[in-house]
């Protein structure tokens, strides 16, 4: 029986764990800890010829007049971009991004890590207010953890949907709009949009947690020094468990696939 050829990249600690759980007698798995696809990574691609290429969540930078090594790969990514999409325009891609357990176990995750890093800070969740953008998996799970701890959670959102979603689980709710005339101790963002201009931003006082990926929820020209922004919290807080949820993921998208 062949070997299957593996190649992982990332510098997120999940990465480097799944690697290790990919590997198996059946299975040639190399992990490089890169935030830019370069010279070097071309010539492993080459040398390896991977049958699959796992991808960090936020696109790699591309440092090579040409990606090399890719072409016959099946390749599991995160998020994409232009560039990318030209590379792998021939390429079967999953976006485990787009898995739906994938999706809400990393919320989960996202939810408990957060709590980790705020009991950092020497203060109780119990008892506070908590301002929540949106009302996706993330400010649900965040939401759920936090109300379930002893906090008030307010739920901020753009649209009528989510607002009446969020009254429905009997939340506090109100406009994003609207938000300064909420009183609070904390804010998270989870909205991954880059919303908060120069006038919101000055009549918004409490510290700031964004938990959208990078760039955050800032505006260009937007600074204030009460803002954290702490994008996969998973793969810092809880490696082992982040690397077992995409895992998971990706032999689930590799089974369907072989079933289709």
């Amino acid at each position: 029986m062949s070997s299957e050829k593996w190649l992982v990249v990332g510098t997120d600690a999940r990465l480097r764990m799944l690697a290790k759980k990919l590997t198996n007698p059946n299975r040639t798995v190399y992990y490089k800890s890169k935030t830019a696809w370069d010279e070097e990574l071309n010539d492993i691609a080459m040398e390896l010829q991977p049958d699959f290429i796992v991808l960090p969540i936020q696109p790699l930078k591309i440092e090579v007049p040409v990606v090399l090594g890719t072409a016959n790969a099946v390749i599991f990514s995160g998020k994409t971009n232009e560039e990318w999409k030209r590379v792998l325009a021939d390429n079967t891609v999953f976006f485990y991004l787009e898995d739906e357990e994938f999706i809400w176990q990393n919320a989960i995750l996202t939810a408990e890590a957060f709590a980790s890093h705020f009991y950092n800070t020497k203060n109780a969740i119990s008892g506070k207010r908590f301002i929540v953008t949106g009302f996706g998996r993330v400010a649900k799970m965040v939401g759920h953890m936090l109300r379930s701890i002893g906090a008030e959670v307010i739920i901020a959102v753009r649209s009528d949907v989510q607002l009446n979603e969020a009254k429905a689980f009997r939340y506090e709710s109100t406009y994003l709009v609207d938000v300064e005339e909420v009183k609070a101790d904390y804010f998270i963002n989870t909205i991954p949009a880059r919303w908060l201009d120069k006038t919101l931003n000055e009549k918004i006082h409490m510290p700031i947690f964004d938990l959208a990926s990078f760039p955050g929820c800032l505006q260009d020209g937007v600074t204030r020094e009460n803002y954290e922004l702490l994008p996969s919290l998973p793969g810092k807080f809880f490696p082992q468990d982040a690397a077992n949820v995409l895992y998971k993921s990706i032999v689930g998208q590799l089974r369907r696939r072989k079933s289709c």
